[in-house]
């Protein structure tokens, strides 16, 4: 029977859905598509590095008739974080150290604490044996003190932890387990976790598992190219639905791009409500537009809250004493979905003097990448076709 307090650290878990991809019309021309990444984040640090803008190489949805609906996802993901280095200890009734280890754990990642055999049995004098473990930080522990502290100083490991116990017959057999989680939250704490014996236990097995933590971050943004537009016309992109993990409207900011990565101009509001993004566009010469969506605080759409990113690249050059900790990026802070529709319309793309956040405006974005490159085609080369059609309308320029 286990004596002490299960203590599980977590979150409550969100449950998102979207429509399947259709290939059928849905009146009036409209149909109706699954946006999917298929990206899965890598680690703390690359909050952003699964989803970045990178040119020719964006994830393309194929827009057919006057109207088409884009479901898809901000995702939320559980990032791992700290694995703290443990140091595990078992007593006798005096707290006198019975066994004592810091690296041996058949879990983890070779910085947990694993202890086996019958030597840390304590006969409490009435036919009973107790298991008396005590868990903490390295390199507290390795001083014959156990507190929390090494040389009057925190011993520094931050993170969850879980200590698993097998309790064995004399054939080895596995007659009782238990798990125990907890979590270094301040750099200075030492647990002390007691259990009963099984009357037929023989042995024990205590393993101790570091890399069960992990953080939620929110920092998701999705880039796509739409393709099979109309070359040169207009078109608005606009959030018609969608609902976020805590079942209010998916807060966006949608991003036009060009094709070199540059950001032309953004907007995230504008839609059926305040927290929905409409977006108005020019397709280019061969019928695309680069679109991004992501949280309303990241308007620079590398999946970080723009209001804390300066002083979390600040933070990274500062020393972190004994604790070795990724630290999480700061991220936008959306999770949900969202519906988008995009359609045909005769209004021109924002500009600066008609309110759009970009400054050079989309319009005059566009025109400008042609006379910096001499891509007049807008199709991503300055080449012999280009000269060509500059030799096509060779001469007076109407209007002038």
């Amino acid at each position: 029977m286990k004596m002490s307090n299960k203590r599980t650290i977590g979150a409550a878990a969100c449950f998102l859905t979207a429509a399947g991809m259709s290939s059928a019309a849905i009146g009036g021309g409209s149909l109706y598509v699954t946006f999917e990444t298929g990206m899965v984040p890598t680690g703390p640090d690359d909050c952003d590095a699964p989803d970045v803008c990178i040119p020719f190489d964006w994830t393309e949805v194929l827009i057919e008739g006057d109207c088409t609906y884009i479901n898809g996802e901000l995702e939320k993901r559980d990032a791992p974080h700290c694995e703290p280095d443990t140091y595990l200890v078992c007593f006798d009734k005096l707290n006198n150290y019975l066994g004592q280890d810091d690296n041996s754990s058949s879990k983890g990642n070779g910085w947990a604490s694993g202890l086996s055999g019958p030597e840390c049995f304590v006969d409490n004098g009435d036919n009973t044996r107790s298991l008396r473990l005590g868990v903490t930080g390295r390199p507290d522990g390795l001083d014959g003190v156990f507190n929390g502290l090494f040389q009057n100083g925190l011993h520094g490991q931050l993170g969850c932890f879980e200590v698993c116990v097998d309790f064995r017959d004399a054939g080895g057999a596995i007659i009782s387990s238990e798990v125990y989680t907890d979590e270094f939250i301040t750099g200075a704490e030492a647990f002390h976790i007691n259990y009963d014996v099984p009357l037929a236990a023989a042995s024990v097995d205590v393993n101790i598992d570091n890399q069960c933590g992990s953080v939620e971050v929110r920092c998701d943004v999705d880039f796509m190219k739409l393709t099979n537009l109309v070359a040169l016309c207009d078109y608005c992109i606009e959030q018609i639905g969608g609902l976020n993990c805590e079942c209010t409207p998916t807060d966006t900011k949608l991003g036009w791009y060009d094709k070199g990565c540059n950001l032309i101009i953004f907007e995230g509001t504008g839609g059926v409500v305040p927290e929905y993004a409409k977006l108005c566009v020019i397709a280019d010469v061969n019928g695309e537009v680069n679109l991004a969506v992501s949280g309303e605080l990241d308007c620079d759409f590398d999946g970080m809250d723009d209001s804390l990113q300066a002083a979390w690249y600040e933070s990274q050059g500062e020393a972190r004493a004994l604790i070795d900790c990724p630290e999480i990026k700061p991220g936008h802070g959306e999770a949900g979905c969202y519906t988008l529709k995009v359609y045909v319309t005769g209004a021109h793309a924002d500009t600066a003097d008609d309110g759009g956040d970009a400054g050079a405006g989309g319009e005059a974005a566009l025109m400008q990448e042609a006379l910096d490159f001499g891509d007049l085609n807008m199709d991503g080369f300055t080449n012999t076709a280009d000269l060509g059609l500059l030799i096509s309308n060779f001469g007076w320029v109407s209007g002038n």
